[in-house]
């Protein structure tokens, strides 16, 4: 076979060439791009263009250029002067320049700020994004929350007696009876079952994120020979409850929780305590913790009663949630600082709990869901009262937004004191050592400034050489000056006293205050004062005032979780069910607003709701009761005549006639590919990679490392303990669309782009794992037909057929000189059948095959 055939044959097998990867197609903007628009885009616009640029402005005469900036074919078309810039295209057209205020000025009063500037390049060169239609937007003069509270996603939860349906005997359980119904009333029928191996490969990348072992599909199928449905209950419940659940689905909350493990920005902050929270989910979700708790625990675990103090500090350590937002560390308004974090926290937690995006009635009364500005500021006001606990940095450089961490341990109140004292002396010797070198260079500037006066003007030396001498023995003085303080903060940095255990974490600040309205947003343009309080769309009945002294957490988190807000268990319902289905019941899934997508199955999702809060909010049981359904154990592959139908009237399967493959997301397909190498180490990872990059100590209370790489972090652990920084992420997940840990990411984005195929063809990475996994399928036989079992077991979990066994038996007598570069002329015999196995395994690892789930 020729050397040009085959490598074409292992890129096919590989699934590299991809007619997908070919077509550059104009994609829907994504949601990560419409949160960017309204994050950072339309704020700037209402605040500083649309007073002249609006349809308003054009309504009372006072419009200027013929530019309407408040909705998109205005903004894109320009006014007079031309067009304000071409999507992709971040240097055409007028608007970055008047920005930067290089022909036009705009605004004129007074140039944006860089970092503005700067993401509105962003957003052009991303495309520019904006969801607003081409016509002006009508902002609405009262909102009516009586008429809004109809809408669908505000009425209570309604638990309907699952339909009757005329095929009786193919629904499992109630999912499939409303699964059904729809299906029927299209006059569809659902496709034929998954075979063994598909529905094990699915359940286990689905409930641990983990392929199965040979073993594991030799017991199943055996048992699946005997007792279909038994087989099924039984693995279920042993994947349930393998500590790899946990790890597995703690990953997916961490997307929404937004966790990193620093600060973001360009003062990228290390946190080096992050590690606590990520452990504190996984442990959470694999004992079960009811979810109603969980959320409790996460806004305000600090309140709470504890049984121990162990249960304490899980507590404390829980509301590190609060804490782990982007923070913008080099923003020298103190005020804009605080009220863009509290603004962070309002986002997630509308979006993460109630799929609402209350953060955009920051400025104004939501353009679309019943929040009023009032509400925005009377939930601003509890997190003005509340403190998060992030730490300080970097080095003992003490800055404005520093901040204290949470001591916990056996021992935090005795060696809490004493190591906070000494960060304080740390602090205040690095302050005055910085301090000194600014004096110092004062006077060299003196001294640079009087010689360059004597050059430039023939002035007269003599005079000046008092002033030069005088500067120079100042600047002696401060020589020895700072080696006296560099030594005596070298000896308090040496001088470390015993530590305890440090948490990232939330706390009720001293004094409790409500917030005023900040009027357009602004800092600096208050209106009335709001009391604390919550969002009136969602009135339930017995809660307690909250005091004077009280944030109002505790009455958040018991409005969050009463049985009369039906959005906290919706949400979270939809969410699960897009993880098993790859879709949601509604698939906008932070979005339940008026602007979201109406639920497929409306009366399936309350079913599902109302059964996981009368199953005591148990994640397991949710998940349970949802893979157990013949709905989730459908085909993927059906090619009978009604399969065919199904996949033309319904190619997005919005009616779950069958299943959709899938591709593995970043963290299974790294862990996969370690753990059929023989690489994967399963137990967790203890704390966090980082700690080898904090040149202090493991504890302490602050860092920051403007060099860090994460490449120098790889371990053989499972992924979700790769270190997290923002704007650093590892290029293995990167690569294939890992969350954003910027913002909360409830679905990830799918793409297919060249990078991924260049990266799985010649990555050191991969090539060291698919060697790892040659000498593991060498070492279990020294027969090529038996080496290949093993490896499409492992692989694949299945058997190989003799078409693939003859074409990878070709490849592996090829002669040397045809082999691919990966594999080419080693200089002895064992290096090079080594080496032929290796760009095997590398073709499999990469393979469609290998990447996508049935």
């Amino acid at each position: 076979m020729p050397c040009r055939g085959l490598l074409l044959l292992l890129l096919l097998l590989a699934g590299l060439l991809n007619l997908n990867q070919m077509i550059l197609a104009a994609d829907a903007p994504t949601a990560a791009q419409l949160d960017f628009f309204e994050k950072k885009i339309r704020p700037v616009l209402v605040q500083h263009c649309y007073q002249c640029h609006s349809a308003e402005a054009a309504k009372q005469g006072k419009l200027k250029a013929g530019l309407q900036l408040d909705n998109r074919d205005g903004f894109r078309a320009g006014g007079e002067s031309g067009p304000s810039f071409v999507p992709g295209e971040k240097k055409a057209g007028l608007l970055i320049k008047a920005l930067r205020h290089e022909d036009l000025e705009m605004p004129p009063d007074q140039k944006l700020p860089e970092a503005v500037i700067k993401d509105f390049e962003e957003w052009i060169a991303s495309g520019a994004a904006d969801p607003r239609d081409g016509k002006p937007v009508v902002v609405r003069p009262m909102i009516d929350i009586a008429a809004a509270r109809q809408f669908w996603s505000f009425q209570p939860l309604k638990n309907g007696t699952p339909p009757i349906v005329k095929q009786a005997d193919w629904p499992l359980n109630a999912i499939d009876q409303f699964v059904l119904a729809k299906l029927e009333a299209q006059q569809l029928a659902p496709v034929e079952d998954a075979d063994a191996v598909m529905l094990l490969r699915r359940l286990h990348f689905d409930l641990i994120g983990l392929p199965p072992l040979p073993q594991d599909v030799e017991r199943f199928t055996q048992a699946m020979k005997t007792d279909r449905r038994a087989a099924i209950e039984t693995e279920v419940d042993r994947l349930l409850a393998s500590p790899h659940f946990g790890e597995r689905w703690g990953r997916h909350w961490l997307d929404v929780a937004r966790w990193s493990e620093s600060s973001g920005g360009t003062r990228n902050m290390l946190w080096f305590h992050a590690w606590r929270y990520r452990d504190y989910v996984i442990d959470a979700f694999n004992v079960d913790k009811p979810i109603n708790q969980f959320i409790k625990e996460n806004i305000a675990g600090d309140l709470l009663p504890s049984a121990s103090p162990e249960q304490r500090d899980q507590q404390i350590v829980a509301t590190g949630f609060l804490a782990l937002g982007q923070r913008t560390l080099d923003e020298q308004k103190v005020e804009v600082f605080r009220m863009d974090g509290i603004d962070e926290q309002i986002d997630v937690i509308g979006r993460v709990f109630l799929g609402l995006s209350v953060s955009c009635a920051r400025c104004h009364d939501h353009k679309f869901d019943p929040i009023p500005t009032r509400d925005y500021y009377a939930l601003a006001g509890i997190f003005r009262s509340t403190q998060p606990l992030y730490g300080h940095g970097p080095k003992g450089i003490k800055g404005q937004h520093d901040s204290d961490l949470s001591a916990i341990g056996a021992d935090a109140e005795r060696l809490a004191p004493a190591a906070r004292e000494h960060l304080q002396k740390v602090k205040e010797l690095t302050q005055k050592r910085n301090d000194g070198r600014s004096t110092r260079y004062r006077f060299v500037r003196n001294v640079d400034d009087l010689k360059n006066r004597i050059k430039k003007s023939g002035a007269d030396v003599a005079a000046m050489e008092e002033d030069i001498a005088k500067n120079e023995a100042t600047v002696k003085e401060w020589d020895e000056k700072l080696k006296g303080i560099d030594q005596e903060l070298a000896d308090a940095v040496a001088q470390i006293p015993p530590q305890p255990a440090w948490a990232m974490s939330a706390r009720e600040r001293p004094a409790a205050e409500d917030c005023r309205i900040h009027i357009r947003g602004e800092t600096t343009n208050l209106g009335d004062t709001v009391p604390r309080g919550l969002l009136q769309i969602i009135q339930v009945s017995g809660l307690p005032p909250i005091e004077p002294q009280q944030s109002g957490r505790l009455q958040l988190v018991e409005w969050l979780t009463s049985s009369s807000n039906p959005l906290p268990p919706r949400v979270f319902v939809n969410r699960i069910w897009q993880q098993l289905f790859a879709r949601g019941l509604v698939a906008t899934p932070d979005d339940f607003g008026i602007n979201g997508a109406k639920p497929s199955h409306p009366e399936l999702l309350d079913h599902l709701a109302a059964e996981f809060v009368a199953d005591g909010w148990s994640l397991k049981r949710l998940i349970r009761r949802c893979v157990l359904s013949r709905s989730y154990q459908l085909s993927s592959s059906g090619s009978s005549t009604a399969a065919k139908r199904v996949r033309e009237v319904d190619p997005d399967n919005v009616l779950l006639a069958r299943r959709r493959p899938r591709r593995l997301d970043a963290e299974a397909l790294r862990d996969s590919a370690l753990s059929v190498s023989g690489l994967l180490e399963p137990k967790p990872y203890p704390g966090t990679k980082l700690s080898e990059f904090n040149s202090f100590q493991r504890e302490e209370l602050f860092g920051f490392d403007p060099f860090f790489k994460p490449e120098t972090a790889e371990h053989r652990y499972r992924s979700v303990y790769l270190p997290i920084v923002r704007g650093v992420l590892p290029e293995a997940l990167k690569l294939f669309d890992f969350a954003d840990p910027s913002r909360p990411v409830a679905q990830r984005d799918e793409s297919t782009v060249p990078a991924q195929s260049l990266y799985l063809m010649n990555s050191p990475w991969v090539i060291d794992v698919s060697q790892a996994l040659a000498r593991r399928i060498m070492a279990a036989s020294d027969q090529d037909d038996e080496r290949l079992l093993h490896l499409f077991a492992l692989a694949f979990s299945r058997l190989i057929t003799a078409d693939e066994q003859a074409r990878l038996k070709d490849f592996l007598t090829l002669p040397a000189e045809q082999l691919p570069t990966t594999a080419s002329k080693p200089a002895d015999p064992a290096a090079e059948q080594l080496a032929r196995w290796t760009s095997l395994c590398q073709a499999i690892l990469t393979s469609s095959e290998f990447r996508h789930l049935p």
